[in-house]
């Protein structure tokens, strides 16, 4: 994978991006510049005249344009998702999705193409001597051309994947739970650039010496059926259970799927392999992952620092699984693994950016959005009795208690006799208005009142009420520590993850919101908000 702005970036999809963005420039440039390629007189003679440049400076503008515009295709391609791998897999997907990208690309392009010309902006978008109703056929015929060689490029791509392997090999040294779900996520996300060669189970630290007692067939046997310990999980389901009648049985232990059985190898030594060393040369093992769920007397320090000197990347399997889910592991939130990792960074800078990107943009959308947020208001009045507007008090930065806005989609006497609740997708409390606005997110928007105010930002976790996070700091070790930035209106979480309403959803949500905060970032927080716009206007909302 490729380290961008601390961000990992799979090596297929770099290079499907790169090589479409030269793909789409190429054509794009052979259409809008073709009538430079050999300039006639009275051509050179009017480039001089009307707009005092060379053929080669048109040349070059020709090609700043081609560049931009192949820049617009290239967002409308990413909001349809086909820089998803797995989707753009899929032949009917893939089909379905171009002819939708093109339309947009289309539609991007010659809005930007008008604007430029009614703006006076033609040094962005022009290529002299071209009028303007000529840069619209040729940008026309050009994404056309484009989106076709593109759909044939993509057919090709996906044949050399499943063709040839362009994978990291990995070797995982470990099959406790942590090792079962690193191997899961390997395997469902096969655009993420990792080939599970095999699992070793456990093996005698080389250190330990030839008087090292050896472990017999079934003991090593009986390490590879291992057991799912939920222990691992932060204690959480123990947490949750505490109050359980301490007699109460305990779960019994999962078996290994049997796909994840017919990864495991065999015990070492194993004929000619006889350390772990030999066996990551003999498969080309490119990374040695270590998830051992318990590392005492276990650790084959030696063999692991051989495969290092040899240059074999060894890893921990909680910086592997981050790297692939985009989200930090349960068992890795241990003060160790927070402590000495790279991230959680604050910058003056970056906070006063961000500031000024909140302020910013939340005028503007209530710039864009104040009629609608009046017919809204109308609609959640009529729809129901009880105020247009709902507040509420929610944590926010380092833990301060601030009152939340949003327009009201529940019934005004929604928790008069449950209490403080989570709401459920399902709620018998939601109005009729109420399940569209959520479903919409219009629901959200008076909380740009409160991005104003200073009390949120567009991107940060999601404010919780203070019953909830006094009740999950209780249950969730660090839950406190999401607090040591802003809340959002969206975040890292919300566009990951579905709308959580159990104790188990509120700990899959505080690993993306440690991920977020570890890797916190101006351009971090604009990705999450396109995806975001993405979402709603997929209908993909909760």
């Amino acid at each position: 994978m490729l380290r961008v702005l601390r961000h990992y970036l799979p090596l297929r999809k770099a290079f499907l991006i790169a090589a479409e963005t030269v793909l789409l420039t190429l054509v794009l440039s052979a259409w809008l510049t073709a009538h430079l390629w050999d300039v006639a007189p009275v051509v050179r003679e009017e480039l001089a005249r009307r707009f005092n440049m060379s053929p080669e400076d048109a040349m070059g503008r020709g090609l700043l344009t081609s560049f931009f515009l192949s820049v617009l295709a290239q967002l409308a391609i990413a909001f349809n998702e086909l820089y998803d791998v797995r989707v753009s897999g899929s032949t009917y997907d893939r089909s379905s999705r171009f002819v939708e990208s093109a339309g947009s690309a289309l539609g991007l392009a010659l809005g930007s193409v008008l604007l430029a010309h009614v703006w006076g902006l033609q040094r962005m978008l022009d290529v002299p001597p071209l009028s303007l109703g000529q840069r619209v056929q040729t940008v026309v015929f050009g994404l056309l051309t484009g989106f076709a060689l593109l759909y044939w490029w993509r057919a090709a791509f996906h044949w050399m994947l499943r063709r040839s392997n362009f994978g990291e090999r990995v070797l995982l040294f470990g099959s406790g739970k942590g090792a079962q779900d690193l191997a899961r996520e390997i395997r469902e996300r096969p655009d993420a650039g990792f080939e599970l060669v095999g699992v070793l189970a456990d093996v005698a630290p080389a250190s330990a010496g030839p008087s090292a007692p050896a472990a017999s067939s079934a003991e090593r046997r009986a390490g590879q059926l291992f057991s799912l310990r939920r222990a691992t999980e932060v204690g959480a389901v123990a947490l949750a259970r505490a109050n359980e009648p301490a007699t109460a049985a305990p779960p019994a232990e999962a078996a290994p799927e049997p796909w994840f059985e017919a990864l495991l190898l065999p015990a070492l030594p194993a004929g000619d392999v006889k350390t772990l060393f030999d066996l990551a040369q003999k498969e080309k093992v490119d990374i040695v992952v270590v998830a051992l769920d318990d590392r005492r007397k276990k650790l084959p320090v030696d063999d692991l620092l051989d495969c290092r000197l040899a240059g074999i990347s060894v890893r921990e399997r909680e910086a592997l699984y981050e790297q692939i889910t985009g989200k930090i592991a349960v068992e890795a939130l241990r003060p160790s693994y927070l402590i000495f990792n790279e991230g959680f960074a604050h910058h003056p800078w970056t906070e006063l950016g961000t500031r000024v990107i909140d302020v910013a943009a939340a005028l503007l959308i209530l710039l864009l959005t104040w009629p609608l947020m009046i017919a809204t208001a109308i609609a959640v009045r009529v729809d129901s009795p009880g105020p247009i507007l709902f507040s509420q008090e929610r944590v926010g930065r380092e833990n301060k208690p601030f009152t939340l806005f949003k327009f009201r989609s529940m019934r005004a006497d929604a928790e008069k006799l449950s209490g403080p609740v989570w709401a459920t997708q399902d709620d018998p409390r939601i109005t009729r208005c109420g399940r569209f606005l959520r479903k919409s997110r219009l629901d959200e928007l008076p909380q740009l009142f409160n991005v104003l105010a200073g009390h949120m930002s567009l991107v940060g976790p999601r404010p919780e009420r203070p019953h909830f996070v006094q009740d999950l700091s209780e249950k969730i070790p660090y839950f406190r520590q999401r607090h040591v930035v802003k809340p959002g209106l969206t975040g890292w979480a919300q566009i990951n993850y579905r709308y959580g309403s159990t104790f188990e959803d509120a700990i899959q949500k505080l690993q993306y919101d440690l991920f977020y905060i570890k890797n916190q970032s101006l351009l971090f927080d604009l990705s999450i908000l396109f995806n975001t716009v993405k979402i709603v206007l997929l209908r993909k909302g909760t």
